[in-house]
C-alpha cells in the first residue's frame, strides 16, 4: 500500500470513526454512558471537548478508570491518591496485554516510581528488541548508515510521557489514567495507529512523596473551597523530602533519587520523544521556547520543537480548541530541567502547561491580567492565533480535555513520522561526532592536581551521571599549552554526547539584549560551580591521545595517606568542600585554625589552616581525628612543632536552622547540603521562634535564602490567619504529613514575639547568618542599622558565576579564598554599607575597587597573606559564566558580605546564596566559615 493509499484508509477511518460515534458507539465499542455524561456535565463550555475525550468506550473486559475507582476522572471534587493509581494500572496490565508496568526506582522516603508501556501486543512482547534498536541508534560509531536505515525501518519511536513532578498540578496524574485506557482499547484513530506505530511510556506519578502529601493535604484542607482567591495555601508545604519546586532543576548535579530513575530510565529505554505535563499557564502552553536557546542543542531538536508545536496548536485549533499557543513562555537555554535528559542525550524533550486550578473544584477564574513575553494571555499573536476569554469557568475535566487531546495529537503526530524522528535521533549523534572533530575545543582536562581533590570527585561523577565518557591520560605531553600527565581525565568532545560535555564544562555567555528575560539559571559552568580546575585544549591532535577508559566505578582521586608521625598535624585550608565538615565530624577534638598565613618547612598555609595537637590528644581523641581524615581527600602533614602563629580554637557550634512555613524550598536544599556534609542541626520554625531563649538550644541560627520578593512582612505575618488552625501533623487520614517538620497550626508568621527573639539572641552572644533575601530578617526590622537594600528589581543576575574580591583576608569568613575568587548569584537583594563602614565588608562582587574617600579601604588589607610580592595581575570581569541582563553598575563593588557585631553576638548577610540547589559547592565553604567560627568573627 502506497503513502496516498494509506492517507486516504487514515481519513475514512476518522470519517467512519465520527460516524460511528455519533451514533452512540466509539469504533466498535459501545460507549460507557455514565462515563459520558459526566465528562460533559464537569466540562464547562461544549467548546472545551473534543471528538477524541467528550465519550468513554465501555469495553467488556479490560477496566476504565471509573471501574476501578468508583468515578470518572475530571469529577470535581475527586482526586486519586498514589496507590490508587498504581492499582489502576496494574488492574489495566492485568486485564490488557497492550500495558504493561515496570518499575523505575524509589523516591527519597521509598515509594515506588512506575513506567506503564502501552503498545500492540507483539511490540509489548519484543519491548526489549526495540530497546535495542535504538540503543543501536544512539552511537554512530557502533552502527553505520546503512545498518541505522536497516534499524530505523524495524524500530518504533518511543514516546515517554511524565505526570505530577510538581505535586499541585493536579490534572497530570488524572488524566494520564484515562489517556492509557483509551491507547489501550479505543479502535477509533488515531488510537489504533498510535499503537500500531510507538511505544508509549508513562510516569504517572513522578514526585510520589509529593504527590502523597498533596492529596493528603487536598482533602484535609482545600476539597469544597472554590473561590481561587479566597482559600487556605493549596500547596502542601513540603513536596519531596528535600526538593519543592526545584525537582524540575536537579539535572545539573543529579543529586535527588527522582531524577537519577529518570535520568537512568532515559539511558536505558532512549526515548525518541519525551513530554512532561505541567500546569498552569491559561490554557495550553505547548513548548517551544522564546530563546536564545542552549547553544549545546542539535537544530534538529530546535526543529522538532517546533514541528510539534505548530502541528499541536494547528491539530487542537482545528478541534475547536482555543487558547493553545506556544513560544512565549520559558526561553530553553538551562539544561537542568528534568526533561532535559532527553535533550541533553540527542533525543528531543518538551512540556506542557494547561491551565488548572490546584484543586479538582470548579471555579470562576479571571486570567485579563495574565502576561507573559510582554503580552496578555488573552491576547492575539502569532503564536496565538485563538487567545482564551478573560473570564471563564474552569473544572478539572476541562484541564483533562485540553491537556488530553494535545497529548493525542503529538503522539499522532510521531506515530505518522516515526522514521523523521528516528533518522534524526540517529542523524544528531552523527553531528555530534563530527562536530567533536571538527571545532576547537576538541578537549577538556581534567588535571590530577587539583586544590579540591574531593570536589574533582564528585565533578568527574556528575560527568558520569550525564553519561559523559572520560579516559585515563596514559601518556604526557602538551596539547597547545596544556600539558596532560598520565592519571589526568580527558574529555574527548568527539563522542555521541559531546555537545553536552562541552555545554557542561565550557563557560556560558548569555546576551543582555533578550527580548525576554531568561526563564532560570544561565549558567552552570563544572569547573567553577564545583571548584575545580578544568582546561579546554584546542589541539585537535589531542583526540589521538590513546587513554584508558574510565568507567563509573573508577576512584579519580584516591583518599588521603595520614603521617606517621603524631605530633602537630596542619592541614591547608584551600576552601575544599569537606574542610569544614571535616571539623564537624572530628566531633569534640581540639581543633585550632591559623589567623593568618604563614610558612613552614618549606609550605605555605594560608590563614584559616587546621592545627592540630596529637601529642595532646588521648587515644580515642587521636583514632577519632585519623578516623575521619583518613576518609577524606584533605593533605595532613606532620611538623615537629606548632608554628608561631596567631590561632583560636574552632568550637563546635549548636546548629538551628530557621524554616518558613511559607517558603521551604531553599532550607530543603540547605537541609541535603548540610545533611550530605554531614553537619548536626536543628530544623525549627515559627512555633519555636515564638517561645524565644535561642541561646538555650543554639549558637548559630542559619537562614535559608526565601525568594527574590520575600518581605519582613511576610516572615513575620506569615500565612493568613483566618485559615486558623492549618495543622500540618500526622493523622489517621494523613500519614504522610508532620514528617520533616510539624506544627498543629502554620498560619502566622514568627511575629514580633519571634522576631524580638531573633534580636534577643543576637545581642546576648548568639551568631545569626542569612543567606539570600532572609537577609531582610537583620535590615528590616531594624536589629541591625545602617544598611542599605539595593531591591533587585534593579537588577537581573539571573544565576550567574560573578567575580567576587576578598577585601579583608583577616575575616574567618573567607578563610581558603583566594583574593580574586566568583560565587555563583541568582536574584535576590543587595545588602549594601555607607563608605565608612565598609571595613564590615570583607567580601565583594567584582573587582572594583572602593571609591576614593572611603576611608582606609584601599590600603593593604591585614592578614593579606601575600608571602611575596607579585606584578600585579589584570582584574578579572565581573561576570566569569552565564551574563547579567540589567543593572552590572548597581552590583559591581557592593558587598558580598556584611558581617557586623551587635553587643556580644554577631550577624553575618551573605548577599547571595552560597547553597543553592546543592549545585554551587564552590561556595559551601563560605558558610561552614560561618559556622564554625562563629564565636571568633
Amino acid at each position: 500500500m502506497n503513502k496516498t493509499q494509506l492517507g486516504l484508509l487514515f481519513y475514512f477511518t476518522v470519517v467512519l470513526s465520527s460516524t460511528a460515534h455519533s451514533q452512540g458507539s466509539l469504533g466498535e465499542l459501545a460507549i460507557d454512558q455514565t462515563a459520558t455524561e459526566t465528562i460533559r456535565a464537569a466540562t464547562t463550555n461544549e467548546a472545551y471537548l473534543t471528538r477524541w475525550v467528550d465519550s468513554l468506550p465501555e469495553h467488556p473486559t479490560i477496566p476504565s478508570p471509573r471501574d476501578v475507582l468508583g468515578y470518572t476522572i475530571g469529577t470535581p471534587g475527586e482526586l486519586t491518591q498514589v496507590d490508587e493509581i498504581y492499582h489502576y494500572f496494574n488492574a489495566l496490565a492485568e486485564a490488557s496485554d497492550r500495558v504493561e508496568v515496570f518499575q523505575l526506582g524509589q523516591s527519597f522516603e521509598g515509594r515506588d516510581m512506575l513506567v506503564v508501556a502501552i503498545a500492540d501486543a507483539q511490540h509489548l512482547q519484543n519491548i526489549n528488541t526495540y530497546s535495542s534498536y535504538l540503543e543501536a541508534l544512539s552511537d554512530p560509531r557502533l552502527t553505520d548508515a546503512e545498518q541505522a536505515g536497516a534499524i530505523i525501518e524495524q524500530a518504533l519511536p518511543i514516546f515517554w510521557m511524565t505526570a505530577g513532578l510538581h505535586s499541585p498540578e493536579l490534572g497530570p496524574p488524572e488524566m494520564v489514567m484515562e489517556l492509557a485506557y483509551r491507547l489501550a482499547v479505543e479502535t477509533r484513530e488515531p488510537f489504533t495507529t498510535i499503537r500500531q506505530n510507538v511505544l508509549t511510556l508513562i510516569t504517572p506519578v513522578f514526585e510520589v512523596d509529593g504527590r502523597t502529601r498533596q492529596v493528603e493535604w487536598f482533602k484535609r484542607n482545600i476539597k469544597g473551597h472554590t473561590d481561587y482567591f479566597n482559600m487556605p495555601p493549596r500547596s502542601v508545604p513540603f513536596w519531596g523530602h528535600y526538593t519543592y519546586h526545584d525537582n524540575n532543576r536537579d539535572g545539573i548535579s543529579i543529586s535527588q533519587p527522582i531524577t537519577e530513575n529518570y535520568v537512568n530510565g532515559v539511558y536505558k529505554w532512549k526515548p525518541t520523544i519525551s513530554l512532561d505535563l505541567h500546569e498552569s499557564v491559561p490554557l495550553l502552553y505547548v513548548a517551544g521556547g522564546t530563546g536564545p536557546y542552549n547553544e549545546g542543542i542539535s537544530p534538529i531538536t530546535i526543529g522538532e520543537w517546533q514541528l510539534l508545536a505548530n502541528y499541536e496548536i494547528s491539530r487542537l485549533s482545528g478541534l475547536g480548541l482555543e487558547g493553545v499557543w506556544t513560544w512565549g513562555y520559558y526561553t530553553g537555554w538551562y539544561p537542568g530541567y528534568m526533561l532535559w535528559a532527553t535533550n541533553n542525550h540527542n533525543s528531543m524533550g518538551r512540556f506542557y502547561e494547561t491551565f488548572g486550578n490546584g484543586s479538582s473544584e470548579t471555579m470562576e477564574r479571571d486570567i485579563s491580567n495574565s502576561r507573559f513575553a510582554g503580552a496578555d494571555v488573552t491576547s492575539r499573536q502569532w503564536y496565538r492565533a485563538a487567545p482564551p476569554p478573560e473570564k471563564l469557568t474552569w473544572s478539572m475535566r476541562n484541564n483533562t480535555n485540553y491537556m488530553q487531546t494535545g497529548v493525542i495529537a503529538s503522539l499522532e503526530m510521531v506515530a505518522r513520522n516515526g522514521e523523521m524522528f528516528l533518522s534524526n535521533y540517529y542523524q544528531k549523534g552523527l553531528d555530534a561526532l563530527e562536530q567533536g572533530a571538527a571545532e576547537a575545543p576538541y578537549a577538556y582536562l581534567v588535571p590530577q592536581e587539583q586544590k579540591d581533590p574531593d570536589s574533582a570527585n564528585y565533578m568527574v561523577g556528575a560527568l558520569h551521571r550525564h553519561a559523559i565518557e572520560m579516559q585515563r591520560a596514559t601518556l604526557a605531553g602538551y596539547y597547545g599549552d596544556v600539558e596532560v600527565k598520565p592519571g589526568d581525565i580527558l574529555v574527548k568532545l568527539n563522542q555521541p554526547y559531546g555537545p553536552l560535555a562541552k555545554t557542561l564544562l565550557e563557560n556560558q555567555s548569555f546576551p543582555s539584549d533578550v527580548e525576554v528575560p531568561p526563564y532560570d539559571d544561565v549558567s552552570w559552568t563544572f569547573g567553577l560551580i564545583y571548584g575545580v580546575d578544568t582546561k579546554p585544549i584546542d589541539d585537535e591532535s589531542v583526540l589521538k591521545h590513546t587513554g584508558m577508559p574510565f568507567n563509573r566505578r573508577d576512584e579519580f582521586l584516591t583518599a588521603s595517606t595520614l603521617p606517621e608521625e603524631k605530633e602537630v598535624w596542619i592541614i591547608s585550608n584551600k576552601g575544599q568542600r569537606e574542610f569544614g565538615p571535616a571539623r564537624f565530624a572530628m566531633g569534640d577534638v581540639e581543633v585550632f585554625v591559623s589567623e593568618d598565613s604563614f610558612q613552614l618547612e618549606n609550605e605555605d598555609y594560608p590563614a584559616g589552616s587546621y592545627l592540630i595537637d596529637m601529642r595532646r590528644l588521648d587515644r580515642v581523641s587521636s583514632e577519632q581525628v585519623e578516623s575521619v581524615l583518613a576518609q577524606t581527600r584533605l593533605i595532613v602533614n606532620n611538623v615537629a612543632v606548632m608554628p608561631e602563629v596567631a590561632i583560636h580554637d574552632l568550637d563546635l557550634p549548636r546548629v538551628g536552622v530557621y524554616q518558613s512555613w511559607t517558603s521551604t524550598q531553599n532550607a530543603g536544599w540547605v537541609r541535603y547540603s548540610l545533611d550530605q556534609a554531614k553537619i548536626p542541626y536543628t530544623l525549627f520554625s515559627k512555633d519555636r521562634a515564638r517561645e524565644g531563649d535561642f541561646l538555650s538550644d543554639f549558637d548559630v541560627i542559619l537562614v535559608p535564602h526565601m525568594s527574590g520578593g520575600t518581605s519582613l512582612g511576610t516572615i513575620i505575618g506569615g500565612i493568613d490567619p483566618k485559615w486558623s488552625p492549618l495543622p500540618y501533623t500526622a493523622s489517621s487520614e494523613s500519614p504522610s504529613h508532620g514528617q520533616i517538620l510539624s506544627s498543629e497550626d502554620i498560619t502566622g508568621g514568627m511575629g514580633f514575639k519571634g522576631m524580638a527573639a531573633f534580636e534577643e539572641f543576637v545581642r546576648e552572644g548568639g551568631t545569626l547568618v542569612t543567606l539570600g533575601s532572609a537577609g531582610v530578617i537583620a535590615t528590616d526590622s531594624g536589629i541591625l542599622r545602617g544598611i542599605n537594600k539595593i531591591n533587585a528589581g534593579g537588577m537581573n543576575t539571573p544565576g550567574s558565576i560573578m567575580t567576587a574580591k576578598v577585601t579583608d583576608h583577616s575575616s574567618p569568613l573567607v578563610y581558603g579564598y583566594d583574593e580574586f575568587t566568583y560565587v555563583f548569584r541568582g536574584n535576590a537583594p543587595v545588602f549594601s554599607l555607607p563608605d565608612y563602614d565598609r571595613r564590615y565588608s570583607p567580601l565583594q562582587f567584582g573587582a572594583k575597587d572602593f571609591d576614593e574617600g572611603s576611608g582606609d579601604e584601599n590600603s593593604p588589607p591585614k592578614g593579606s597573606g601575600n608571602l611575596d610580592e607579585e606584578e600585579p595581575r589584570p582584574n578579572p570581569p565581573l561576570v566569569l559564566s552565564g551574563g547579567i541582563v540589567r543593572g552590572a553598575d548597581a552590583i559591581d563593588g557592593k558587598p558580598a558580605i556584611v558581617s557586623k557585631p551587635l553587643d556580644d553576638g554577631h550577624i553575618v548577610l551573605f548577599n547571595w546564596n552560597p547553597m543553592h540547589r546543592h549545585v554551587n559547592h564552590h561556595d559551601h565553604a563560605f558558610v561552614y566559615n560561618a559556622l564554625l567560627n562563629w564565636n571568633d568573627l
